[in-house]
């Protein structure tokens, strides 16, 4: 019987797989269709002085049916975030439950927010509501976008169901240990009580949380807590916190309708081509062997001083950074591609797995960076300026992991080899190579900075200038290309995951006043804000450590922006020391992502070794922190001098 079940349950997946990857893959084909679009207006006006009319009309609505489109793809694949900081603590079976759980929750958020979609397409269409230039009817798009989000819902009932099967067939042989036990009772019974208490007397619970909107938003962030400690889908368990947190003040139905409203506006927004482009560039970038090319150039430059791979290492992963976008993918790519290198010539483990640990969280610096974007998207910030803020720091970064290598190689000689046995390759043979990337990476920043692109254009140039690349290369093919697609769709549909639920949580938490009653709060402490903003600057490092920085950014920017605009301190400042505080926490012990990659990557590793190859680079960021705070110019002084 298990095994029948199991087997259906196979051939329900790889059916899904297939149908619903064919259509993320049509829908990527179409952003990178955008792109080639949005590349030939570009030229247009540099060339002919003439334009496309009416491009962001179109483009607008292009990208969000495709965004739309890869999230089916992303459920079939289980493109969720969620924070495992418990998963060796819990039993088999019951992460099993809980898994199912976090699916139904995520079921519930898209069957809702396609719903209301729907129900915004069927007003607008009644109404003939066009666009403004090309008169496009705006109810086709809704209409579209709810049909994906709802095949969406249903893919993930379907989830559900194969979930359920797997749970009631797995063997409870592990067993949770108290800490989870106490925890999981502790959200079941909160749960219960605020659900009985809302079903017998909903309208005295939304009186006491619209007489308590303080009280009620910190309840709703223990729930929030609650539920991402148990391992539930992030993107689910903010959606259905704040539904249920804005139906208390404005009706489930009102609420309901804010959450279309808002996550339709967020989707036509202009700029949300940007990220799944970037995305789409590194996705090239990787499949053209560009992370090759960027660790020959950097040991050409730097082989030959003593402890040189390792300079390579740190430089190398700089320049993937400024192609892939991500400090995960970064660490990982230069996992493999180092540390075979460095051990094979006789580097200590330590200064190896320090190096590039350390050297991935320069993945998300770099600009163009995914968690830059989502930042800016987040705060309604230019994309375009946070770039350009984020490169000096990203040097300064660069030079303080040069000077910690330094230091180590003088205190600990014997972590590098006596003599320099390795083959380094002349300076012009790799530029020569390399040249196309360092071409690219010119171009896309060098023209956002000089004002000749916006940041959707210098995106749209990133992903067909990878494409060029890769395809001149003779790297594309059918699996490469598939390859390629694949990634996009999924980190997209992560990504737009996090942020649907993040829309209703802020709307939430705004309507609950909690920002203003915790700038309130702070304003009663007669301190200087910089003590305030080194203690949020610590809160942040304890949470980089155990979560992904996309996942802190969703949870907490509703609360910390308008605290951070009140105390006086520039937005675009402050995302880029969020950002730099974030990714210490990726290398940070004991919980720190970027030190489980390498020992994922490197299993004969020791974990020890790993830990102590990062500290000396974690002083070197700390130094990095201060500078940053003590000198915004440091950050601020090329975004005010852009043309």
């Amino acid at each position: 019987m298990e095994k029948s079940l199991q087997a259906d349950s196979t051939v329900l997946t790889r059916f899904l797989d297939r149908m619903m990857g064919l259509i993320s893959v049509v829908a990527v084909l179409g952003m990178l269709t955008g792109a080639v679009v949005i590349v030939c207006d570009v030229l247009m006006r540099w060339f002919f002085g003439t334009a496309i009319i009416a491009l962001n009309e179109i483009m607008s609505m292009v990208f969000a049916i495709a965004v739309s489109a890869t999230l089916a793809s992303g459920v079939v694949r289980d493109s969720n975030l969620r924070v495992d900081l418990l998963a060796a603590q819990t039993g088999t079976k019951v992460r099993a439950w809980l898994y199912v759980i976090g699916m139904i929750l995520m079921t519930l958020v898209f069957a809702i927010l396609a719903w209301r979609i729907f129900g915004t397409a069927e007003k607008m269409f009644s109404q003939g509501r066009a666009t403004i230039i090309l008169e496009l009817p705006l109810a086709f798009v809704h209409y579209v976008v709810s049909g994906f989000i709802g095949l969406a819902a249903v893919v993930q009932a379907l989830k559900v169901i194969q979930g359920v099967k797997t749970a009631l067939n797995t063997s409870g042989d592990e067993r949770s240990t108290k800490p989870v036990i106490i925890l999981l009772w502790v959200l079941f019974l909160s749960v219960s009580g605020v659900a009985l208490y809302g079903f017998f007397d909903f309208d005295g619970m939304a009186s006491f949380v619209r007489g308590h909107p303080g009280l009620s938003v910190i309840i709703a962030f223990l729930f929030l807590w609650l539920g991402i400690l148990a391992q539930l889908h992030l993107a689910g368990v903010m959606g259905m916190v704040g539904l249920v947190g804005a139906s208390m003040f404005v009706g489930g139905g009102s609420a309901a309708n804010v959450y279309a409203q808002d996550a339709m506006e967020f989707m036509m927004n202009s700029q949300v081509a940007t990220l799944p482009l970037f995305l789409m560039m590194g996705s090239f970038c990787f499949c053209a062997g560009i992370s090759d090319d960027i660790y020959a150039i950097a040991n050409a430059f730097l082989g030959r001083i003593r402890g040189g791979l390792a300079y390579a290492t740190v430089a190398g992963c700089a320049g993937f950074g400024a192609v892939s976008g991500s400090s995960v993918a970064t660490a990982a790519t230069f996992g493999r591609i180092a540390l075979p290198e460095m051990k094979k010539h006789g580097y200590s483990p330590r200064l190896a797995a320090g190096s590039v640990a350390a050297g991935g969280t320069l993945g998300a610096l770099v600009p163009p960076s995914g968690a830059i974007i989502l930042f800016a998207l987040l705060t309604e910030e230019s994309i375009g300026r946070l770039f350009v803020a984020a490169m000096i720091p990203a040097v300064l970064a660069l030079l303080l992991y040069f000077a910690a290598i330094f230091i180590t190689v003088r205190m600990h000689p014997e972590y590098v080899p006596d003599h320099q046995d390795v083959k380094v390759l002349k300076i012009s043979e790799t530029i020569t190579k390399a040249f196309p990337v360092i071409l690219l990476f010119v171009v896309v920043i060098g023209g956002l900075y000089a004002g000749f692109f916006t940041a959707t254009e210098s995106a749209a140039v990133g992903a067909v200038g990878a494409f060029l690349v890769a395809l001149a290369r003779g790297r594309l093919n059918r699996k490469s290309l598939l390859s390629v697609l694949s990634e996009t769709t999924l980190t997209t549909a992560l990504i737009y995951g996090l942020i649907f639920g993040a829309l209703i949580f802020s709307f939430f938490v705004g309507i609950g006043q909690a920002a203003e009653f915790a700038t309130q709060w702070i304003a009663s402490f007669d301190v200087a804000p910089v003590v305030i903003l080194i203690c949020l600057l610590v809160f942040y490092l304890l949470l980089g450590s155990v979560m992904d920085s996309f996942a802190v950014m969703v949870i907490t920017i509703p609360v910390v922006t308008p605290i951070i605009l009140t105390l006086g301190y520039d937005m675009i400042h402050w995302g880029v020391l969020m950002l730099v505080i974030v990714e210490i926490g990726m290398i940070t012990p004991p919980f720190g992502m970027n030190l489980f990659i390498l020992k994922s990557i490197d299993p004969d590793s020791k974990l020890s070794d790993v830990l102590y190859g990062v500290v000396p680079f974690i002083m070197a960021d700390i130094v990095k922190l201060i500078l940053l705070i003590a000198f915004p110019v440091l950050s601020l002084w090329l975004p005010n001098s852009m043309g």
